[in-house]
C-alpha cells in the first residue's frame, strides 16, 4: 500500500463550498413542486422542521469530528466507537448513497444541458453529455485537491448567487393569498419531510477529506453548521418565492425555471435551466470526492484491497478509487435502471446519521491517529444526538415499502461483503482506528 500522505489544503471557506456543492444538487430545483403537492403551503412548516433535523445531525458530526483527524468522516466515526463490521456497513452505504447520487446528477446534467439543445433528446446524444459530465468530474478529482476545491469554489458561487437572486428578487413578486394553510393529512407532511430531508443530506461529505483539511478538528465543525445554516436558509426563501409566484406550483415540472421566466422571460428559464445543470456538476464533483477519500480510509484498515484506495504520488489523490467510482456511475446513468439503487440510498443516508447520533453517545474504543482522547460529547451534544436518533426514527417509520425492502438488501448485501472481505485478510481489531 502507498505511503503517499494526502495533501493539506481545505480551510473553513473551501470546507464550506465543498459542502455547498455537496447538498445543492437536483432537488431544490423540483422540490417545491413535490412538497407543494404533498401539503400546500405546509411546505414551509415541514422545512423549518426537516432543517431542525438537519442541524441535529450536523451538532451529532460537529461533536464526532471534533475528535478525528483521520479521513473517513461517519465511517472513522462509528468504527471507533462500535467496531469494524459496523465502521463497513457505514462506509458501504456511503459509498452506495454516493454511487447513487452520482448516477442521478449525472443523468439529471445530461437532461438539463441536453434541454438547451435541439440534438439534447436523443439517446445517444444523453449517453454522450453523461461521459462528458463523468470525465470532467474524473479529470478534476484527479488534478489534486486545489484543483478540486477550486472548482468547487466556483461551482458554489455559480449556483448560489443565481437562487439568490432568484429568492430575492421573487419576493417582490408574490401573492399572500397563495401562502393560505389548506387540509392535509399528517402522513404527507412527515413524507415532505423526509424528502426534505433527502434534499438537506450530502454535508456529511465534507467530514470525509479530514487529512486533507488545514485544521480538520476546527474548521469541519464550522463548516458543517455555516453548510446547513447557509442551505436552509436559501431554500426557505426559493420555496417561499416560488410558491409566492406560481399559482400551479404544485403541478410545475420546472417551477425554478418558471419563476425565473417570469422575472426575466425566455432568457431567465434558459438561464436557470443552465445552473441546475452546473448545480448538478458540482454535486458530481463533490461525491466523488467523498466516496473516492472513503475508499481511501478502509483500504487504510485493511478493509478493501489497499489499490482502491491508494494516492498518486505526485498529485496525492485515490486515482484507481476516482475511475473506478465514476465508470459505475457513469453506466448507471446511461443504463437508467438505477430505480432500486436510489431507494436503498434514501434508507441508507438515515441509517449513517443515526449511527452518527448513536456515536455521540458512546465511548470510542480507542484513539484514532491525531484524534483526542475517548469520549463522549458533552450533556447539551448527548441531548441533541438523543433527540435527533428520536426524530430520524419516526422519519424512518414513512419509507415506502419498496425503500426499507432495497435498504435491508443494501445491509445484507454489506454484510456479505464485509463476511467474505474478513476471509481474505485483516489482523484482528484492537479497538483502534488503523
Amino acid at each position: 500500500m502507498s505511503r503517499v500522505a494526502p495533501l493539506r489544503y481545505l480551510g473553513r471557506s473551501r470546507l464550506v463550498a465543498v459542502g455547498i456543492n455537496s447538498v445543492i444538487g437536483g432537488g431544490i430545483f423540483i422540490l417545491p413542486m413535490t412538497v407543494t403537492a404533498l401539503v400546500g403551503a405546509a411546505g414551509l412548516p415541514a422545512y423549518l422542521v426537516a432543517g431542525t433535523v438537519v442541524f441535529g445531525v450536523g451538532l451529532a458530526l460537529a461533536s464526532l469530528a471534533a475528535r478525528h483527524e483521520a479521513s473517513g468522516g461517519p465511517y472513522v466515526y462509528v468504527q471507533s466507537v462500535f467496531g469494524r463490521f459496523a465502521g463497513f456497513q457505514v462506509g458501504w452505504l456511503f459509498c452506495l448513497a454516493r454511487l447513487t447520487a452520482m448516477a442521478t446528477l449525472m443523468n439529471g446534467f445530461a437532461r438539463y444541458v441536453g434541454a438547451l439543445v435541439p440534438w439534447g433528446t436523443h439517446a445517444v446524444a444523453r449517453a454522450a453529455l453523461v461521459l462528458i459530465c463523468a470525465m470532467a468530474v474524473v479529470g478534476t478529482n484527479v488534478a489534486g485537491i486545489r484543483a478540486t476545491s477550486q472548482a468547487a469554489n466556483l461551482l458554489a458561487i455559480l449556483k448560489v448567487a443565481p437562487l439568490l437572486l432568484l429568492g430575492l428578487s421573487g419576493l417582490f413578486f408574490v401573492r399572500l393569498e397563495r401562502f393560505a394553510l389548506a387540509p392535509f393529512r399528517p402522513s404527507d407532511f412527515l413524507r415532505a419531510v423526509l424528502l426534505l430531508i433527502f434534499a438537506f443530506t450530502g454535508f456529511e461529505i465534507l467530514t470525509v477529506p479530514a487529512e486533507e483539511s488545514l485544521r480538520p478538528r476546527r474548521d469541519m465543525p464550522f463548516a458543517l453548521i455555516a453548510t446547513i445554516g447557509s442551505v436552509c436558509v436559501l431554500y426557505l426563501l426559493v420555496h417561499t418565492a416560488a410558491l409566492g409566484m406560481l399559482p400551479g406550483l404544485g403541478s410545475e415540472t420546472a417551477p425554478l425555471a418558471t419563476a425565473a421566466g417570469i422575472l426575466a422571460g425566455p432568457a431567465g428559464r434558459y438561464g436557470m435551466t443552465a445552473v441546475a445543470a452546473v448545480s448538478m456538476a458540482g454535486c458530481t464533483l463533490v461525491s466523488l470526492v467523498g466516496a473516492s477519500r472513503l475508499l481511501y480510509a478502509m483500504s487504510r484498515a485493511a478493509q478493501i484491497p489497499a489499490v482502491l484506495g491508494a494516492l498518486a504520488p505526485r498529485r496525492r489523490t485515490p486515482v484507481v478509487a476516482s475511475f473506478l467510482l465514476s465508470g459505475i456511475a457513469a453506466a448507471l446513468a446511461i443504463a437508467g435502471g438505477y430505480a432500486e439503487l436510489a431507494a436503498v440510498s434514501a434508507g441508507s443516508r438515515m441509517l449513517i446519521y443515526l449511527a452518527c447520533c448513536l456515536a455521540c453517545l458512546v465511548p470510542a474504543r480507542g484513539l484514532a491517529p491525531g484524534g483526542v482522547a475517548p469520549g463522549v460529547a458533552p450533556p447539551r451534544g448527548r441531548i441533541a444526538a438523543s433527540l435527533t436518533a428520536v426524530a430520524i426514527l419516526i422519519l424512518l417509520s414513512g419509507l415506502e415499502r419498496r425503500e426499507v425492502a432495497a435498504g435491508l438488501m443494501g445491509i445484507a448485501f454489506g454484510m456479505a461483503l464485509y463476511l467474505g472481505a474478513r476471509r481474505r485478510t485483516v489482523p484482528a481489531f484492537d479497538g483502534e482506528v488503523p
